[in-house]
């Protein structure tokens, strides 16, 4: 149980660094890319300044 319980966190946890760490890229994309996931740059820039955990 506990050690379920420590996975679910560790899983979690790697689960949001990826996250935050995809969002962060998002200012590094030029505008062809963007263009092709349907974000524009101010989109961007809001989804990049988010805290990890939203």
């Amino acid at each position: 149980m506990l050690f379920h319980s420590w996975r679910r966190l560790r899983d979690r946890w790697q689960y949001l660094r990826q996250r935050h760490h995809s969002r962060r890229r998002l200012v590094d994309l030029d505008q062809h890319l963007l263009d092709d996931v349907g974000l524009d740059r101010p989109t961007a820039q809001r989804e990049a300044r988010k805290p990890f955990w939203r």
